[in-house]
């Protein structure tokens, strides 16, 4: 068999890939859709393996179980060292790592980290207050089983290829077959899409995601066809250059624009993505075949050769950057101090630790001896953590039973918050006309509103409450909308706001807060006040908040900002600030202000206050809506 001669232009798109990826792991703010890069990977992936396949006149078994273990021994033996390497780094320096993390790294070393996901209900985008360093090798252990199944398909081709040679040519079967199982898996993908509780089935499922192998190979197997369209724009006098730049140009574009909580990403985005990526991946191969770009390793110059250095390096990179970057999370968990150092050091650690493993892998050694001395490591890592104590396993056992309990008592208070106000309502009607009661509730607002004027406006942080201000407190009506964090804090709330209406979700995030208030509106009311507490689940918008702000119609909405050890929590704060600093009636209740440096405040999983922490986090907003009533 022929040596593959390296394709260049590809290592500039891996480049560009992992880059986008690292983005999107660090600062999901800044290109949201940075994990569609996986995409171009899978068809670049797809479209390799067909190319050397197509260069086998005998796909047999011999040459099914060669391409095999060829493919992991390429992938597999970092792999396994870097999940060792890890926990060990894990072991040393955060037990809290260590055990978020040491339950997938068999599922990881085993390839069914993307099952295992699947099986425990785990979120690409949602990772709040759990460390594992493991999360990305759902990728690797996909990749690894669509080399399996691809490699699979072929052989079961080649070998029954006598009953069909005489309708079909090989190519004309495979691209028949890869076809109509490419329509299969993005059929189950737009299916799944229709239900928001499958957007980690439809992320982790190898049946939802295998479409773009299928479509790299099926480019490979038609890239002729990318000569005929270049020859075709030189007749038209069309430069074919153009061509490359506008799909470059889609594909690039969508990393800033698309939501991975969105459904309409996986029923319509994602198809049409692969397609561009087969495109893009289609166009480069033949231009540098064609010589219509040529790239001399001597005159790159700096961009072009760090990208190269880059995409050579692509795979150890993206094995390591997502476990820097949660450690450094970690690190920078209750730190106020630019995540621009935290950036700095990760790019550092990342490019060090990538090196040295690109250096070890690019040497041969006894991988027997290897896989045995690793898989032994791994086994007593595993056995080990039942004997080291989990400093975060009670405090979250805890956390998890408070928020269960809570989630019971507001279902109770809210029945009976609504049950006193129809009572209400029913005394007044029998002793009031219809009239009447509108123009007494009218006359009892303004009475209320000219006393709150009185109070006097004291620090963000003065809990010292008059009893004018606990008087006025109580007798308050609220509405809340929130996530765990509300959940967790609820019972403290309720001590100075017994009128309190909460509904909160576990993971709920600001996109969901217009929808859900509106339904409160419809169903129940409002109360004299709204409270949001949402943006801890990072997705948020000034649209959203705009629209909470509208469906209020002229009631005080307090917006709490968040804290957490994720990168959106600049950005989010900083969208609060700033729709509060713009907009009348709408006030930020500042807990980042107060709280970010107090790690005692908080839960072991850095986002949910504890009963200190809670206590604090109620006393900000009563201070806060009281000073919105001060001179």
């Amino acid at each position: 068999m022929r040596k593959h001669k390296q394709i260049d232009s590809f290592t500039f798109l891996r480049a560009i890939f992992i880059i986008a990826i690292c983005i999107f792991h660090s600062s999901v703010q800044i290109l949201p859709g940075g994990f569609m890069a996986v995409i171009g990977f899978f068809v670049m992936s797809g479209f390799l393996m067909m190319k050397k396949l197509n260069s086998i006149e005998n796909f047999n078994l011999e040459e099914f179980k060669i391409n095999i273990q060829k493919r992991f021994l390429k992938l597999m033996p970092s792999l396994i060292f870097v999940i060792s390497s890890s926990l060990i780094i894990a072991l040393i320096f955060s037990k809290i790592i260590f055990h978020d993390s040491i339950k997938a790294s068999i599922p990881s070393a085993l390839a069914f980290q993307n099952l295992y996901q699947i099986f425990k209900g785990g979120s690409y985008f949602t990772k709040n207050g759990y460390f594992s360093i493991f999360t990305h090798f759902w990728y690797i252990s996909m990749q690894i089983q669509f080399i399996l199944i691809f490699y699979l398909i072929n052989y079961l081709l080649d070998k029954f290829k006598d009953k069909y040679k005489d309708k079909f040519t090989n190519k004309e079967i495979r691209i028949y077959v890869f076809g109509l199982l490419s329509v299969i898996s993005i059929s189950l993908m737009v299916i799944f899409s229709f239900d928001k509780n499958n957007i980690s089935r439809i992320y982790y499922g190898p049946d939802t995601r295998i479409n773009a192998i299928f479509i790299g190979a099926i480019t490979y197997l038609l890239v002729d066809n990318f000569t005929k369209i270049i020859d075709f724009s030189k007749e038209k006098e069309f430069s074919e250059k153009y061509i490359l730049y506008g799909i470059l140009l889609l594909s690039f574009i969508i990393y800033f624009l698309v939501n991975g909580e969105n459904l309409y990403t996986y029923r319509i985005i994602i198809p049409i993505y692969t397609l561009i990526q087969a495109l893009l991946i289609g166009f480069l191969y033949t231009y540098e075949k064609e010589n219509i770009i040529s790239i001399n390793k001597k005159e790159m110059g700096f961009v072009k050769t760090f990208l190269y250095y880059i995409g050579l390096r692509s795979y150890y990179i993206y094995m390591w950057q997502y476990i820097i970057n949660t450690f450094i999370s970690y690190a920078f968990a209750h730190t106020t101090k630019s995540r621009i150092l935290a950036y700095i050091l990760e790019i550092f650690l990342v490019l060090i630790l990538s090196e040295i493993t690109y250096i070890i892998f690019q040497k041969k050694f006894d991988l027997k001896k290897y896989f045995i001395i690793s898989a032994i490591l791994i086994l007593s890592l595993n056995v080990l953590a039942n004997f080291i104590p989990n400093p975060k396993a009670e405090d979250m056992k805890n956390l998890e039973k408070r928020i269960n309990d809570n989630k019971e008592n507001i279902k109770k208070n809210n029945e009976k918050f609504l049950q006193d106000q129809k009572k209400k309502e029913n005394k007044n009607k029998l002793s009031n006309s219809n009239e009447k009661d509108k123009n007494k509730k009218e006359n009892d607002n303004k009475k209320s509103e000219k006393k709150e004027i009185t109070f006097e406006k004291k620090a963000y942080d003065d809990f010292n409450f008059t009893e004018n201000e606990r008087e006025f407190l109580k007798n308050t009506s609220i509405t809340a909308i929130g996530d765990s964090v509300l959940i967790n804090v609820d019972p403290f709330i309720r001590e100075f706001n017994p009128n309190l209406y909460l509904d909160a979700e576990v993971g709920r995030q600001m996109t969901d807060g217009p929808k859900v208030l509106q339904d409160i509106k419809n169903k129940n009311g409002l109360g004299n006040i709204i409270l949001v507490s949402l943006g801890s689940n990072g997705t948020l918008s000034k649209q959203n908040m705009l629209d909470i702000l509208n469906i209020s119609e002229g009631r005080k909405v307090f917006f709490v900002n968040t804290i957490n050890s994720q990168s959106w929590e600049g950005p989010i704060n900083a969208r609060i600030k700033k729709f509060c600093d713009e907009n009348q009636n709408a006030y930020m209740v500042d807990w980042y202000k107060f709280a970010k440096e107090k790690a005692n405040l908080f839960a072991k999983d850095m986002v949910h206050p504890e009963v200190e922490g809670s206590k604090v986090y109620r006393n900000l907003i009563e201070r806060e809506i009281i000073n919105s009533f001060a001179k």
